[in-house]
């Protein structure tokens, strides 16, 4: 062919293309629009399907290939199955029926709301009113609706399916769902006599905890926290950050003695009359059967929980209040993503707390964990918890010592299931020896009993089953980030991070209303934990915590002596630190320190040693 021929053919084709691309193009969307009855799962006809759900095509041609591909998604208004928005009537049934019409559909969905409050009433079966269960490509759209819960009710249970987005949304609560009150007698007996606020409610008192068996005091928020009432910040007169109650009683209208139990009348001498207190129900105010009908659910842990979930982001989403903690993930397979999450104080209140627990809890991810630009302040506990579960051996037969049965420590919340090829870490809690790890090659869980057998690939010498731990190495997130965010505690942790891969920057801590520690590293809490590895803190702004800046305490070594948590770099923060102090490191091989500032008085101080404490660490850089 001669440079000739060859140029006018290809004038030829460009000329042809329109054409073709345009016939192409039509006959997508004749498909798209003779779609009726039979013609798949997911397709929409005028008779076939509710006028709630509507289809918008989306049609591209590749320059490519020439190949067109469609991509549809149906979008569903809950406002078409009867959902009002007026804040008094009950809308609960009506989103349920557009969720339930969602998950007809395979095609990827989108439930819409308008900006609106919604009253939802009471799922006497579970904790959670809306239980989103083997969804796949939905998102829930907000769009600044509120979502207005009663004291018996959780927002959003996400389990299994994956590709989740929720965002735009407001979730609060008809009345608060912690008891705050002032201090009007301090006896001499370890109790106090609290007068209750207007607009809040009274706390459970002991004929009706007894007859419930309810314990006064516990996890999940159901402790008192102790505040001064001319500043708002916590009582720092105390020894301890909360106090346990063993038992409420009624004195007169709207005064109540609190018991304070035995171990804590220490913290108890720095209380004084004129103080404010929050005391956090998680509960106990319901009757047994409502309780017990709702335990038969899932979670009961936050306003939104999500489990087995592969990728999930929540996505301009503001907590008001909840009957425990704000966000609650775990065994996740996939990502997870949290953007302008805030949780919050509600504004034209005289709340003390936001929520009675930990705000964030984002434990046992397998992919990648985000956090962007989110605020918290004033939780009945840590900001930010993440982290993974630690095993315990129940019994472990004699012959070989490959076979074992595992339980997980806290496996009410936060029970997950152990894969094959997932790698095990064993820790041996008397000796704080690392005694080495193994591949799981089968693995049952029981529901029922929250138990894993598992079989291993080999034997760990030297396992002591009474004394060990275990940790699913799988269960640890690939990387995380946390960044632009602001922490506001009144008690315990900003961030209680423990991960591998992990970059916390550009983050604002303040501490300065009683949060105890800013960034807390540490091995284990309360059966949590991580192998902390590969981690940079850097452009952090941490203000006043009560206790340490950045703490990392790991008292495991391996067989040779090395720490088991490595390398740490903190890098460019600056600490102001008129109460505490900046960094104590207990257990580290791979440490960077540099171009950090402390400052004392608003001052920069030059010699920051006796801020700073190292101990057991290797390998300073």
């Amino acid at each position: 062919m001669t440079p000739e021929q060859d140029a006018a053919r290809e004038k030829a084709g460009r000329n042809l293309a329109p054409a073709l691309a345009f016939a192409l193009l039509l006959s997508v969307l004749m498909v798209g629009c003779n779609r009726g009855p039979g013609s798949g799962k997911g397709s929409l006809s005028p008779g076939g399907s509710p006028a709630a759900a509507s289809m918008r095509t989306a049609t591209a041609v590749s320059g490519d290939t020439g190949v067109a591909k469609e991509g549809t998604e149906v979008v569903i208004h809950v406002k078409d199955f009867g959902a009002v928005g007026d804040g008094i009537r009950d809308d609960g049934p009506a989103i349920t029926a557009a969720l339930t019409e969602a998950k007809k559909i395979e095609s990827p969905r989108r439930v819409v709301f308008e900006q609106k409050t919604y009253k939802i009433g009471d799922n006497p079966y579970s904790w959670h009113y809306f239980q989103i269960s083997g969804q796949w490509d939905l998102t829930l759209e907000g769009n600044g609706a509120t979502l207005l819960f009663s004291r018996q009710s959780l927002a959003f249970l996400f389990t299994d399916g994956g590709n989740i987005t929720c965002r735009g949304f407001t979730l609060d609560v008809y009345e608060p769902l912690f008891t705050q009150g002032e201090v009007v007698a301090k006896n001499t007996d370890g109790t106090m006599d609290v007068r209750i606020m207007d607009g809040y409610p009274d706390p459970p008192v002991e004929a009706f905890l007894v007859k419930s068996n309810y314990p006064a005091y516990g996890g999940g928020g159901r402790h008192m926290i102790v505040f001064d009432a001319a500043t708002g910040r916590r009582n720092m007169s105390m020894s301890s950050d909360h106090l346990y109650i063993s038992n409420i009683r009624q004195i007169s209208d709207r005064i109540f003695r609190f018991t304070v139990k035995e171990n804590y009348l220490p913290a108890f001498a720095g209380v004084a009359v004129g103080n404010r207190v929050t005391y956090g129900f998680n509960g106990v105010t319901l009757d047994p059967a409502v309780v017990a009908a709702k335990n038969q659910s899932s979670s009961i842990y936050a306003q939104i929980a999500a489990d087995r979930v592969e990728n999930i982001t929540l996505e301009d989403i503001i907590i008001y209040g909840s009957v425990n903690g704000g966000i609650r993930v775990s065994d996740m397979p996939g990502d997870v993503t949290l953007k302008q999450v805030r949780v919050m104080r509600k504004p034209g209140t005289q709340n003390l707390l936001s929520t009675i627990s930990d705000a964030l809890h984002l434990m046992n991810i397998r992919g990648r964990l985000v956090v962007d630009g989110c605020f918290v302040e004033a939780p009945g506990d840590d900001c930010i918890n993440v982290g993974t579960m630690v095993e315990k051996i129940l019994s472990q037969p004699a012959a070989g010592g490959r076979t074992m049965t595992l339980q997980t420590v806290d496996n009410r919340y936060y029970y997950y299931r152990i894969r094959e090829g997932d790698e095990l870490q064993f820790y041996d809690t008397a000796s704080k020896k690392v005694l080495g790890t193994a591949r799981v090659t089968r693995s049952l869980f029981d529901l029922s009993a929250r138990t894993h057998q598992v079989a291993l690939d080999r034997e760990i010498a030297g396992l002591a089953p009474a004394s060990a731990e275990v940790m699913d190495l799988g269960q640890m997130t690939l990387s995380t980030e946390i960044r632009g965010c602001t922490m506001k505690p009144v008690m315990r942790n900003a961030m209680l991070v423990r991960a591998q891969n992990m970059t916390i920057h550009d983050n604002t801590l303040d501490l300065s209303a009683g949060g105890v520690l800013g960034i807390n590293l540490s091995y284990a809490s309360f059966g949590d934990g991580a192998r902390c590895r590969n981690i940079t803190i850097e452009n952090n702004h941490i203000i006043n915590p009560t206790s340490w800046g950045i703490l990392l305490s790991c008292p495991y070594r391996d067989s040779v002596g090395i720490s088991d948590t490595r390398d740490l770099s903190i890098l460019g923060n600056t600490f102001q630190a008129d109460q505490g102090r900046a960094i104590q490191i207990n257990g580290l091989d791979g440490l960077t320190l540099r171009d950090n500032r402390i400052l004392r008085g608003g001052q920069v101080l030059a010699d920051p040693s006796a801020y700073i404490s190292l101990v057991n660490v290797t390998g300073m850089k």
